[in-house]
């Protein structure tokens, strides 16, 4: 008798009632996976390992789910070689049954509805344990009422939330129940290789943003990223007429659509969320409604999204509508697919899938990123460097770099020093453990950072500031989180090359000191001091831009000064890099193009801010 028998046992006093199920229908859907790959996203983005009652056919559904997430084909061969390598083919029913569920298929035109019923017999089940955890509840009377409520409502509510369908909401569909809300209370460069950012400035040192490209958008908090990404969104969407897809995970779609409908009308973002709206205002806005309502901008606000909820959700949008470009707001409230504390590691496989996003669709992603606190203690001018993202770790100058062609060992100072970055090959470990050989495409400085020495077993040495990562078994672990007698990689060239495990001795707390860190092809880490260490989410972006606040001496009309602010593209992986400037104008939390290449250029000037311009 399972858990649900046991528990409709003790509510109807009888134990002839079966709790909630369809194995016939799930037995279905699992055969369709095996033959229509084009199922896999429609099933995948709806249904969960625990929507499945029979513990055979969760088996073979979570296996389903490890060969899309590597992007590997989904069939009985490959079903049944992954459940063999994790020692479950038995556990699964074995060939009879996987053979069984493949020949059960019927057609599957009426696929949609297996689903719905699969799903809604899974949500009974849960709703039939969470009564008798809500039972329980309620007996203990040695708790507070308000805890038991909370207790109870978070078991509803976790029920309600689980599902991720019908998350994406056309701006068209929203524009009435904003002007709703509201009443109550350059045109496309078709010479770029890549999409346009809107902004003519960026444009021309990006040639747009490419496809496949992972481009990174950072700052600190305040400074404006959320506001560019928008105004990005919003531009390109309007000139290319090309959808855009917005994971929001921090602002809600009513605050994203109030801002797009400011920096379109260029009317006060405050009148528009207190409805203090002027009669002419409205003819301004009901202007720039029509001109947002025929731009496919789709949004997505759920909290708390993974990137295999998004790679799903956007690999479903692609099929529907068609996608230009993805922007995710923002990379450090993605929640990870590794169940681990090691943050290292959690925000490094995000890095990663992000990138994989952007090779599988075809198109650039943008994503914003936290950068951390080392900018502000810098001092109040300090510019981000590309150090300054969370998670990055750096070298000290003296780390010895081999090179894999000469056999000569360098630092990564001298690397960084050079004045022409050219390709160097070095080490690196693929995902066997197998050392090979890989370009170091840049090294830089990455500024002064509090460091420590790493002292090993077999007498190694290396020093690093406390977030750069290093290899243990369990994945990529920082410094700071590392312990004495912990092992971690390195690398023994007297043994044809192989790799092994090195006990930590002793870990030494040095001075604040020059740091340097590299980018290396594909792998994400290399070899230094025959140690191997990690790159950070720089390594797999293709651009990187970082923003600095830069006062005006102009005021608003609330007597606070208004800003422009320095975009500073700090890496191209294919183009040149440099700073461009943008006035960001507080009213409409927009920003705006400065034309500097006029002889009458006054850095003060803030430019009038119609829907024609901002359009």
């Amino acid at each position: 008798m399972d858990k649900y028998a046991n528990q409709i046992k003790k509510i109807s006093g009888s134990e002839v009632i079966s709790p909630p199920q369809s194995v016939e229908l799930e037995e279905i859907v699992l055969g369709a996976l095996m033959l229509d790959k084009d199922l896999v996203n429609k099933i995948i983005d709806v249904l969960s390992v625990k929507d499945f009652y029979r513990p055979q056919n969760q088996i073979i559904f979570k296996t389903m789910v490890d060969l899309f997430n590597r992007h590997e084909a989904i069939d009985v061969l490959t079903v049944t070689n992954l459940l063999k390598i994790n020692n479950e083919f038995e556990n699964a029913g074995g060939a009879t049954h996987l053979t069984y569920l493949v020949s059960k298929v019927p057609a599957t035109f009426y696929i949609d509805e297996y689903i719905k019923i699969i799903k809604t017999k899974s949500k009974l089940r849960a709703l039939l344990s969470a009564s008798y955890t809500i039972g329980r509840y309620a007996l203990d009377e040695s708790q507070e009422i308000d805890v038991v409520l909370d207790l109870c409502e978070k078991e509803i509510f976790q029920i309600s939330k689980d599902s991720i369908s019908d998350n994406f909401t056309s701006v068209s569909q929203e524009l009435d129940k904003a002007f709703e809300r509201i009443d109550t209370l350059k045109n496309s460069d078709e010479s770029l290789r890549g999409l346009s950012t809107g902004f003519n400035c960026l444009d021309n040192l990006l040639g747009g943003m490419q496809r496949s490209d992972m481009i990174v958008l950072g700052a600190r908090p305040s400074v404006g990223k959320t506001s560019l990404a928008l105004d990005i969104v919003r531009r390109s969407a309007i000139k290319t007429h090309k959808p855009v897809a917005l994971f929001s995970l921090e602002m809600s779609k009513d605050q994203l659509v109030d801002r797009l409908l400011a920096a379109q009308s260029g009317i006060d973002l405050w009148k528009i969320r207190t409805g203090k709206l002027q009669d002419h205002d409205f003819t301004s806005l009901r202007d720039s409604m029509e001109i947002l309502s025929k731009a496919p901008i789709f949004i997505d606000d759920s909290p708390g999204l993974s990137m295999l909820k998004i790679r799903t959700k956007s690999r479903r949008l692609m099929a529907e509508h068609g996608l230009s470009m993805i922007v995710i707001d923002y990379l450090q409230l993605i929640l990870p697919t590794i169940q681990t504390p090691n943050s290292v590691q959690q925000f490094s496989d995000i890095s990663r899938q992000v990138k994989g996003l952007a090779r599988e669709l075809d198109i650039p992603v943008l994503v914003l990123s936290q950068l951390s606190r080392s900018v502000e203690q810098r001092g109040s001018n300090a510019k981000p460097k590309l150090s300054d993202l969370r998670e990055t770790g750096c070298l000290t100058g003296d780390a010895k770099i081999l090179n894999a062609d000469t056999g000569m060992f360098v630092t990564i100072k001298e690397l960084a020093e050079r004045k022409t970055q050219d390709p160097f090959m070095v080490y690196t470990m693929d995902e066997n453990y197998k050392i090979i050989k890989k370009p170091l495409i840049k090294a830089f400085y990455s500024g002064k950072k509090q460091t420590y020495e790493l002292i090993l077993k077999s007498g190694r040495k290396i020093k690093a500031s406390g977030n750069h990562p290093f290899r243990k078994i369990e994945g990529w672990c920082a410094l700071d989180d590392l312990k004495i007698q912990d092992n971690i990689v390195v690398w023994d060239p007297d043994k044809q090359g192989d790799i092994y495990w090195d006990e930590i001795k002793e870990i030494k707390k040095l001075s604040v000191e020059d740091v340097y860190d590299a980018t290396v092809q594909d792998t994400h880490n290399f070899l230094a001091n025959d140690i191997i260490v990690h790159n950070s989410i720089e390594q797999d972006a293709d651009v990187v831009m970082l923003l600095n606040r830069k006062i005006s001496d102009v005021q608003s009309p609330d007597g606070e000064n208004n800003f422009y602010v320095c975009i500073n593209v700090a890496k191209h992986r294919n183009g040149p890099i440099g700073e461009r400037d943008l006035f960001f104008v507080k009213e409409t939390a927009s920003f705006a193009e400065i034309d500097k290449s006029r002889e009458d250029f006054d850095p003060d000037y803030i430019p009038e801010m119609g829907p024609e311009e901002l359009g």
